[in-house]
């Protein structure tokens, strides 16, 4: 079979060429006539506060010619696609729109929120890609409606109106979902804030791309230090002293850090430089049995009976102990181990009886009827030191007893049975 010359094969082409231009300005043109009477209704529909109704009548009107006519254009023109490991997302007129949009999905990320710390890498989880490829005019999509979608990884978004005396707990109960869920939804908002008139979103927005982000974050730790005790039989068993005051130390750290859409999901520390290292804290015990005469260092009360006078003002005068009554004979027991100070007549106290427990602490007891003890005796916690009676100064037979703490007289009713 004889081939076609040169010539021919290019008036064919040029045939199929002109056939092309032709349908495509032919389709331009429809495309630009019904544009303008898109426009002319919608201009005609906002004139007026009278026509709203037909206004809102419209709008889907419009919407739906406007894809239909998109729809209609079935002619292929060259495209760039986002595609996330090798499914395609949506696809944009020039490769800056494609990549302006990974730029935006990025963009909340590249700030770190934490203080001393640097973001040192940040890109996509996923294998996501740019690809040139001829596409359906109709195909071609918005930046912006790209970019929604990435990001929330649904085109549609359910909102609720707060209406009065509504809450977050009350709005997840009636559309059946979790309030960590609504508050992941709307991130922006105080949950515990929120007003009549307020818009909830009511779907939790998972993207289609994951952010990776690596930071590296610097900061001074505090290295705590350790407790040691050492024993000493020299001293009482329930006796203690700190020998050497403990002392943090000090270390600089260098962490990185792995976010994934902002939220942490590893840290892992690839530096710790020792600034000061800690003292640790050394502690002294005793070993030694303490004897029973020594002070415990509480008191215990020293009678049975009940609490007739409290300490304070009586009488115009002041009360510096408290009375316990009880029947004469009652034996009265020391309130601690010390050293017996006092024993014998002393004024309106009448036979009294005072005690040295060491630590700025005396305790006294008046109105006794006999006293067991001599002046420079030890005596233990509970022993017997004299017997309640009704000498000196009183209406009936009662022990007057009395704490004074570095010659203050205090309130025995805070000591006893401490």
């Amino acid at each position: 079979m004889e081939e076609p010359s040169n010539k021919e094969v290019h008036k064919k082409n040029q045939f199929k060429f002109s056939k092309f231009k032709y349908k495509f300005v032919l389709t331009l043109i429809i495309f630009t006539v019904t544009m303008f009477k898109i426009k002319s209704i919608e201009s005609w529909a906002s004139i007026g506060n009278s026509h709203e109704e037909e206004k809102e009548n419209l709008k889907p009107i419009t919407l739906e010619i406007k894809e239909n006519i998109r729809a209609k254009m079935t002619f292929l023109i060259n495209g760039y696609t986002i595609s996330i490991d090798g499914k395609d997302i949506g696809t944009l007129k020039t490769k800056k729109e494609a990549e302006d949009v990974l730029i935006e999905v990025k963009k909340p990320f590249l700030d770190s929120k934490e203080e001393d710390s640097n973001i040192e890498e940040v890109n996509f989880l996923q294998d996501v890609k740019i690809v040139k490829k001829l596409s359906p005019f109709f195909a071609i999509k918005d930046s912006k409606e790209i970019l929604s979608l990435i990001q929330k990884g649904t085109k549609e978004v359910e909102t609720h109106v707060v209406e009065p005396g509504e809450n977050y707990w009350t709005i997840a109960d009636k559309y059946n979902i979790s309030v960590d869920d609504l508050i992941k939804a709307n991130t922006e908002k105080d949950p515990e804030n929120i007003h009549p008139g307020d818009e909830i979103n009511l779907i939790v927005f998972k993207p289609l791309m994951t952010v990776k982000t690596t930071e590296k974050t610097e900061y001074e730790n505090e290295i705590e230090y350790d407790l040691k005790v050492e024993y000493d039989e020299t001293m009482y068993k329930n006796e203690k002293k700190v020998k050497t005051k403990g002392i943090p130390g000090k270390s600089r750290v260098v962490e990185k850090v792995i976010k994934h859409n902002g939220v942490e999901v590893d840290r892992q520390i690839v530096k710790e430089e020792i600034i000061s290292k800690p003292i640790d804290k050394l502690i002294v015990k005793g070993t030694k049995q303490r004897p029973l005469t020594v002070a415990t260092g509480s008191f215990t009360t020293p009678t049975r009976g009940s609490i007739s006078s409290r300490f304070g003002q009586r009488w115009g005068r002041m009360h510096k102990g408290i009375d316990i009554a009880a029947k004469v004979g009652t034996p009265i027991k020391a309130a601690d181990g010390g050293t017996v100070t006092y024993s014998g007549n002393r004024g309106s106290y009448g036979k009294l009886v005072e005690i040295n427990h060491g630590n700025g602490y005396v305790t006294r007891y008046g109105h006794c009827s006999k006293i067991h003890v001599n002046n420079g005796e030890k005596v233990h916690r509970g022993q017997i030191v004299a017997l309640v009676g009704n000498t000196g100064r009183t209406t009936g037979p009662h022990l007057h007893f009395e704490v004074i703490k570095n010659g203050v007289h205090q309130n025995p009713s805070n000591y006893l049975s401490r």
